[in-house]
């Protein structure tokens, strides 16, 4: 009888090490290697200098699933050039995620489409790169034409490039954030 307690023991003690080796291993962990998951974002704040003014516009989505941001008009003076930047956060984990981004910035470029009244008066030129001398567009010039007042929008969204090459000119298929500020002239 000692001898099939100590087969029962041994394989019991092989099933309790089987179970702790794999249970350590996470398979949602980021890849040291690669830019990681796409990332969570609960809060996009827009900041444009210019004209003696500042101009704050927030896109809150609180459960960071992308679906159902609050969105703040961006409010700008013709004839006014701006100096831009964005925050990005993730604020379910309390991070701020900006610099991740752009210590991945091969992985990652902002992209801005003007829209409805705003188009054709409102420019938005990218002044950051990676280091392959890609644009990244966490910092940017708006550049507002002279005239009358007008409202549209501002596209943005931030490609994530995790199957391809970034080449600066074509859209991820993954995105990051897809948020439309909408935008007065005055």
């Amino acid at each position: 009888m000692y001898r099939p307690l100590s087969k029962y023991l041994t394989f019991a003690l092989c099933l309790v090490l089987f179970t702790v080796v794999f249970a350590a291993c996470d398979s949602t962990e980021p890849d040291d290697e690669g830019p990681g998951d796409v990332e969570l974002i609960t809060r996009v704040v827009l900041t444009l200098t210019g004209g003696g003014q500042t101009v704050t516009a927030t896109a809150n989505d609180p459960d960071g699933d992308g679906t159902n941001f609050q969105i703040d008009t961006i409010n700008l003076t013709a004839g006014t050039t701006y100096t831009g930047s964005f925050g990005i956060f993730d604020d379910i984990n309390g991070e701020d995620i900006t610099e991740e981004i752009r210590e991945e910035a091969e992985e990652h470029q902002l992209f801005f489409t003007v829209g409805g009244g705003a188009s054709g008066r409102v420019t938005v030129t990218i002044t950051d790169q990676d280091d392959n001398g890609l644009p990244i567009g966490l910092n940017f010039t708006v550049a507002v034409s002279a005239g009358g007042a007008a409202s549209g929008t501002l596209r943005v969204i931030q490609g994530h490039y995790d199957e391809g090459p970034k080449d600066g000119v074509t859209m991820s298929d993954e995105t990051d954030f897809d948020i439309t500020f909408p935008v007065n002239i005055q």
